[in-house]
């Protein structure tokens, strides 16, 4: 929706004449939430590790009906391992080598953040490849903490319930 304060432009006349930001919108020209946030968790399969076992990949798929805004990195595992992570749709990569897991994700009560929240395109993949460091059999579960993004102008899109920020 347009802002009204500034009509959409983005800029106001202070009162010296200046044009400055619009603190309405931010700039932008719009006003409101284009999405609407819904608290979600996606959770890797576990990934059952043998003792000292590397590279075993655990590919997972987010669902089609809207992006994913990644926050916070959360695991439980019986052993120690390392992880790395790629982006199946960007083919990006998160770290030049394995992150080992106590540097990596969080518990469930203290969930580690990501420095700046990552959106995952719906209907990607996630594809996380595991290296166990326990030296024994090793079940890990690796959750991304977040919300899904549902476009606000699709209201039958998750609108039912939904918690938006204001």
């Amino acid at each position: 929706m347009t802002c009204q304060s500034c009509r959409g432009g983005g800029v106001l006349r202070n009162a010296f004449g200046k044009n400055e930001v619009c603190p309405n919108c931010g700039g932008t020209g719009t006003k409101g939430s284009q999405v609407i946030r819904v608290p979600f968790d996606y959770a890797f399969p576990n990934a059952v590790l043998t003792a000292n076992q590397s590279g075993l990949q655990d590919p997972m798929q987010f669902d089609q009906d809207a992006d994913f805004e990644h926050i916070w990195w959360v695991s439980s595992q019986t052993g120690t391992y390392s992880v790395s992570i790629r982006d199946g749709s960007t083919g990006r990569v998160f770290s030049n080598n394995p992150v080992n897991g106590e540097n990596f994700a969080g518990s469930a009560a203290f969930p580690f953040p990501l420095v700046e929240p990552y959106i995952w395109a719906r209907a990607g993949t996630a594809i996380a490849v595991f290296n166990d460091r326990s030296g024994a059999g090793n079940t890990v579960q690796l959750v991304m903490r977040g919300y899904k993004l549902f476009p606000a102008a699709a209201p039958q899109q998750g609108s039912s319930g939904a918690i938006v920020g204001q």
